[in-house]
């Protein structure tokens, strides 16, 4: 089953130039080695405070997949620039899948109608 999710952070005043290139970086990557991801964008508000990460996986394979290429790749950089605020997911993701990405504690959201 389907998963997406929206992760909200804050960033530092004066770093959105430096997201801005981690998140091309990261844009690049994921379109490259994860064909299981569905949706993969990025927001940030008009002051640059805010940014808003919109990712879409097609399955726990997924996922787990994309939360160990973060791991390797990107994860000190970016959490380093980017302060989590709130961690939604929507859909029913399997164990393997809550596991990988529990360190942000999600809001789960299953589908109110199957």
């Amino acid at each position: 089953m389907a998963i997406t999710w929206i992760l909200e952070t804050t960033l530092d005043p004066g770093r959105a130039d430096e997201l801005r290139a981690l998140a091309a970086d990261m844009s690049e990557s994921v379109r490259a080695d994860e064909p299981g991801c569905t949706l993969y964008e990025w927001f940030i508000s008009e002051d640059g405070t805010q940014c808003h990460i919109l990712e879409g996986y097609a399955d726990d394979e997924a996922v787990v997949t994309h939360v160990k290429n973060l791991n390797a790749k990107f994860a000190r950089q970016l959490f380093g620039i980017a302060t989590p605020a709130r961690f939604v997911v929507y859909g029913t993701p399997g164990d393997e899948a809550r596991n990988a990405i529990h360190a942000l504690k999600p809001v789960y959201l299953p589908p109110l109608l199957s």
